[in-house]
């Protein structure tokens, strides 16, 4: 199958300092990318090259054969939608609202909001499990409330590529898991492909085809992603020893670092 996302050559260095390093992979429509890493290997400085949030970058990305740097904004908002970690508990709009303005590289620019728009994102809230929070303020919210309200209004963006920073931290368990459940239906049910940065193995693990580890800035490791669970692999990304655990009918093992094992 042909290459969706292709990357080739990143580099981005800010303010002297050398962030990415020649990052080259290409990745199939309708994967699921989990990129993995220590704090600061530039996971996230990635997600915003391959994603034009950060544009001084040397290299080049290619969407469906199209290079980023050709795409205009609109364009590029109607292929791609954003999942950030913080920053909407302050926004003065309810879940349908917010979801709602998601609609917006679809809309001209005097024809304001149509019935497509209004059912399309209706559906998205139905997809995400967040009707009957609709009504309320993002301000209002419980922090997993919020993350599903944010994923739901990427998914009326209607958008065929989903980016997501980090998506459960902060949460409690039970959000994580209903965050990483959501992410992963999407992706089957749609044909969404998505590119989602986390520390956390075992999400990555649940829902990912496949893992990008980056360390200090450079790709360490790229391959499916039960794979990674393979000989020392995880010690050359993260330097610590990891054990891993599972149960009957368990498709998945758990893992930890051997370290918090008593």
């Amino acid at each position: 199958m042909a290459a969706f996302i292709e990357v080739e050559g990143l580099s981005l260095s800010i303010g002297g300092a050398s962030i990415l390093k020649d990052i080259s992979f290409s990745l199939e429509k309708g994967r699921f990318l989990g990129i993995i890493g220590p704090n600061g290997a530039g996971k996230s400085s990635l997600l915003k090259c391959i994603g034009r949030l950060h544009k001084r970058f040397s290299g080049s990305v290619r969407l469906d054969g199209v290079p980023l740097t050709s795409m205009p904004e609109r364009m590029l908002a109607r292929r791609i939608a954003w999942v950030h970690q913080t920053g909407s508990d302050s926004l003065p709009f309810t879940v349908r609202e917010f979801a709602l303005m998601s609609r917006y590289p679809w809309q001209s620019a005097f024809g304001g909001i149509t019935r497509k728009d209004i059912e399309i994102t209706e559906a998205a809230l139905s997809v995400a499990r967040v009707e009957h929070i609709a009504d309320r303020r993002l301000g209002s919210l419980s922090g997993g409330e919020r993350q599903k309200a944010l994923i739901a209004a990427a998914l009326a963006q209607g958008t065929d590529v989903l980016f997501l920073d980090e998506p459960t931290s902060f949460l409690d368990y039970r959000h994580q898991v209903e965050t990483i459940e959501l992410i992963t239906r999407v992706n089957r049910e749609s044909g969404i492909t998505v590119l989602l940065v986390t520390h956390d193995i075992n999400l990555a693990l649940y829902g990912a085809d496949d893992l990008l580890a980056i360390k200090r800035g450079e790709v360490c490791w790229k391959g499916p992603s039960r794979d990674i669970l393979n000989g020392d692999l995880l010690f050359d990304i993260f330097e610590t020893e990891f054990q891993s655990f599972a149960h009957q009918g368990q498709s998945v093992p758990y893992v930890v670092p051997k370290g918090l094992v008593r």
